[in-house]
């Protein structure tokens, strides 16, 4: 079975930790990353999974 790369269509006018509107480029963001929908302020926050794993081997 071959995997198809998604992308999302639409997204949420809010963000999904806070509730706040999303301006249109946070949308476009979410849109072009397919993503979680978050505001800039939430974005920020997450750390992709590659870096966490790395930090923990570090602390190993």
């Amino acid at each position: 079975m071959d995997l198809e790369e998604h992308t999302l269509e639409t997204a949420g006018e809010r963000c999904e930790t806070c509730g706040a509107q999303l301006t249109e480029d946070e949308l476009k963001v979410v849109l072009e990353s397919g993503g979680p929908t978050l505001c800039k302020i939430h974005a920020a926050e997450e750390i992709p999974l590659d870096d966490e794993v790395a930090e923990v081997h570090e602390a190993e």
